[in-house]
């Protein structure tokens, strides 16, 4: 079950976010983000767009786990002892379910204010995932140390990983759902992650506030130097 939802959580890191990216380079490229921006600010267009597609997220993967739920309650008799004891599903604590949504809510918030602040500094679609190799790279890294992890969830590696606000959806969540820890433990990683997504939220509306009004080619970090001063102009 851990496995099944960190591979649930490690696709919504890197889909809904790549999708925020995507629809901000459009909506540049086609010119609709001037009208947009018109009627109301870069920033609250940047939120607004985030907790939409956050949204999305949330139905779907409720979708999700509904029919999965529904599967297993129908084939329950199939096998002996039921589906749920096949799989664990019975000796699991709620608490693991909860801690996988909650990581899945900050994990999805960390990545998506980044993904907006690095969509906003393109102005075609298809120099978007050249821009996003950098976020694309830390949840691949982090996916790596989690799965491998799940053989080993006390390695020292896992545990400082854990800790890490740009890992800790996937990594905290394993030694939370394989492992006894103290609660101080994910909740210190999760006050770290809302202290990042603070600093980000900060930092990408500086970004966002000039960097939808960049048009020309953008393939490099540099940009947001230059959409800080923009911004500021503005």
């Amino acid at each position: 079950l851990v496995y099944i939802l960190i591979l649930l959580i490690y696709v919504a890191v890197i889909y809904y976010p790549n999708m925020i990216a995507m629809e901000v380079a459009n909506e540049k490229s086609s010119r609709v983000m001037e009208i947009l921006i018109s009627s109301v600010s870069p920033v609250k267009h940047m939120f607004a767009k985030i907790a939409g597609i956050g949204t999305l997220g949330i139905l779907q993967m409720a979708v999700f786990g509904a029919a999965g739920y529904l599967a297993i309650k129908t084939a329950g008799t199939e096998l002996g002892g039921g589906m749920s004891d096949v799989f664990g599903f019975s000796d699991v604590k709620i608490s693991t379910f909860l801690f996988a949504i909650l990581f899945f809510l900050l994990g999805y918030f960390l990545y998506a204010v980044l993904a907006a602040l690095l969509g906003s500094l393109v102005s075609r679609t298809e120099d978007v995932q050249q821009l996003m190799l950098p976020m694309m790279f830390l949840v691949i890294i982090a996916s790596f140390i989690a799965f491998s992890g799940i053989a080993v969830p006390e390695a020292t590696y896992v545990t400082v990983a854990s800790y890490i606000p740009f890992f800790a959806p996937l990594v905290m969540f394993l030694r939370v759902g394989m492992l006894e820890i103290p609660l101080w433990e994910p909740l210190l990683s999760i006050a770290l992650m809302l202290a990042t997504i603070g600093v980000l939220g900060w930092i990408g509306a500086r970004v966002y506030r000039g960097g939808v009004l960049m048009y020309g080619p953008s393939q490099s970090l540099k940009d947001i130097r230059k959409a800080i001063r923009l911004g500021e102009n503005k």
